[in-house]
C-alpha cells in the first residue's frame, strides 16, 4: 500500500524535527537510497517525524521505535491497535468542545486536565488495556488545546501546562491518524530507556538520537518536559552508547544543541562528523524570546 509523504506527527512535542526535516534529509546516510539499511531506530521518538518521513521515503525489514514517557508511548501503541476507538472518543471531544463558549471551553479544559491526571493512578503501563483508549484521546485532546501545544509533566506526573486559548483547534484529523496507524503496523514500539532500546542493533541499522537537549546557558533548561530529566550524565552515557554502537558499523546520527563556547556535547563527540541545521525557538513563553536557534548535527558517517 502506498502511502502519502504528507502524513505528519499527530501530537506536538518539545524539540519536533517536522519543519527540519528538509535540512536533515541532506545529511542521510547514502546507504538509505542504495537499500542497504534494513532496520532503524529512534529511542528519542517524541512526536516522531523523523520515523514518519523516513518510513515512508525507504523501506526497511524492521523499525524499532521508543521512548521512557509512558503516556507517549501508551498513545501510540492506541494509534497503533485501537484508531477506530480512539477517533470515536476525539469525535466525542470534537463536538462537546465546539459547542461551548469560550468561556465554558477553557472550564472543559481544565476538567479534563484535572480528570487526566487523576486516572493515571488506575493505568497500568506495562499492560494493554481497554482503559489506554480514553486515555490516549485525552492526551491528543490536551496536547491540541493546551498552551503552545506541548506536553509537560511536574516531577509527580501531572500533565501541567495551562490552557492555550485555542477556540477553535482542530482536534481530530481521521485521515493523518488512519495512515498513522497503518505505519505503524509491524513496528515495534517500546517504553525503555535509551540504552536498552539499543540492545540489539544490528551493523546494518540506522539509528536517530534526538535527546532532550544539553541547556545552552545556565538558566536554559530543555531537559523539564517530563516528570524524568534528563541530565548531564546522561548525556555522557548517550555518547558512550554512541561510540559503542560505532565499532558496530552501525550508521548514527545525533541532534544536540549548539554553544559557541565550552560546548560540553562537541567534546563529548569529538573525532566524528559535525554540521549544523537552524530551527526556530517556539517554545519560550514570551515571543520576543523566540528565533532562529543553530544546532548539531553529528554522524560517523
Amino acid at each position: 500500500m502506498d502511502i502519502d509523504i504528507g502524513v505528519k506527527p499527530f501530537v506536538k512535542w518539545a524539540g519536533g524535527k517536522y519543519r527540519l526535516y528538509e535540512q536533515i534529509r541532506h545529511k542521510l546516510p547514502t546507504e538509505l537510497n542504495e537499500g542497504a539499511i534494513k532496520y532503524y531506530y529512534e529511542p528519542f521518538l517524541g512526536g516522531g517525524a523523523m520515523f514518519f518521513r523516513l518510513a515512508q521515503q525507504y523501506k526497511f525489514n524492521s523499525i524499532f521505535l521508543s521512548d521512557l514517557n509512558e503516556e507517549l508511548v501508551l498513545t501510540y501503541k492506541v494509534v497503533q491497535y485501537n484508531v477506530s476507538d480512539l477517533l470515536e472518543y476525539l469525535w466525542q471531544y470534537q463536538k462537546k468542545y465546539n459547542s461551548l463558549s469560550d468561556k465554558d471551553k477553557e472550564s472543559y479544559f481544565y476538567e479534563m486536565r484535572a480528570s487526566y491526571n487523576m486516572q493515571r493512578f488506575n493505568v497500568n503501563f506495562k499492560k494493554f488495556s481497554e482503559l489506554y483508549i480514553p486515555r490516549a484521546a485525552q492526551m491528543i485532546f490536551l496536547n491540541k488545546t493546551c498552551y503552545n501545544g506541548l506536553f509537560r509533566q511536574n516531577l509527580k506526573g501531572e500533565f501541567n501546562v495551562p490552557f492555550g486559548k485555542n477556540y477553535n483547534v482542530q482536534i481530530v484529523d481521521s485521515n493523518n491518524l488512519c495512515k498513522i496507524s497503518t505505519i505503524l503496523q509491524n513496528v515495534e514500539i517500546r517504553c525503555e530507556d535509551f540504552c536498552s532500546s539499543c540492545d540489539d542493533v544490528k551493523s546494518n541499522s540506522f539509528v536517530y538520537f534526538d535527546p532532550p537537549y544539553s541547556p545552552v546557558s545556565k538558566t536554559a533548561n530543555f531537559t523539564s518536559y517530563c516528570k524524568g530529566n534528563f541530565y548531564h550524565k546522561d548525556q555522557v552515557r548517550l555518547s558512550n552508547l554512541f561510540r559503542d554502537l560505532d565499532k558496530s558499523g552501525t550508521k548514527l546520527m545525533l541532534s544536540n544543541s549548539y554553544v559557541e563556547t565550552n560546548d560540553i556535547i562537541s567534546e563529548l563527540y569529538k573525532g566524528y562528523y559535525f554540521s549544523y541545521i537552524y530551527s526556530h525557538k517556539t517554545m519560550p513563553s514570551i515571543i520576543s524570546k523566540r528565533g532562529k536557534v543553530k544546532e548539531l548535527l553529528i554522524t560517523n558517517y
